[in-house]
């Protein structure tokens, strides 16, 4: 069952990577992570959490990701999930 998952999830990202909606949605949630102040906070997180430090990209992301996540407002993850489920309903009938 999960490769058959695997599979039509992989064929939604293509579908919505040749229809350039992929894009769309990608420039959407970047501008709304920019109003929101999202961008701003993460940059105070990395600060902190380097601290003068010389910590390696992949130990800054792992310590920020989760903080990061939950920063994003909840209308920001409300929007871009209507907007891909709208999507996918699309594909799928």
């Amino acid at each position: 069952m999960t490769s058959q998952l695997d599979q039509v999830k992989s064929q939604i990202q293509d579908q919505l990577v040749s229809s350039g909606n992929y894009d769309d949605i990608s420039r959407q949630l970047k501008v709304q992570l920019y109003e929101s102040g999202w961008f701003d906070q993460v940059q105070k997180l990395a600060v902190s959490e380097l601290g003068g430090g010389n910590e390696n990209f992949d130990h800054l992301y792992q310590a920020i990701k989760p903080s990061a996540e939950e920063l994003v407002p909840q209308h920001v993850r409300d929007e871009i999930t209507e907007k891909i489920r709208r999507y996918v309903e699309e594909i799928v009938q």
